[in-house]
């Protein structure tokens, strides 16, 4: 038996043991059992998650673009309303009230 056929071997017993002992000891058996088929899995899974994740960055830019052209448009509104309501406040400011009736009134 070749040495590296006897710590393949020793891998086994271990990652045996791990798994009969318990819900720990599986834990840590997937957690090795992921890192020596990451490797082989993550090239296939970059296939198929690399246009999925462009694609949801496309799509979160030009969510982005159309929520800042969104914001721009109701702020120029607001800015309207505040300068039409600041305008009516002044005009309204420097209307002189009649404060005395007219007494001359012959009726």
């Amino acid at each position: 038996m070749g040495l590296i056929h006897w710590k393949q071997a020793g891998m086994q017993q271990h990652l045996t043991e791990m798994m009969e002992a318990g819900k720990g000891g599986r834990a840590i058996a997937l957690g090795i059992g992921a890192v020596v088929l990451a490797p082989i899995l993550l090239p296939a899974i970059g296939k198929v998650a690399k246009p999925l994740a462009k694609a949801t960055l496309k799509n979160g830019i030009t969510l982005y673009e159309k929520g800042k052209v969104a914001v721009a448009e109701a702020n120029e509104v607001w800015e309207d309303i505040l300068a039409e309501a600041k305008a009516e406040a002044l005009a309204e400011s420097h209307k002189i009230p009649n404060a005395e009736p007219n007494h001359n009134h012959k009726g």
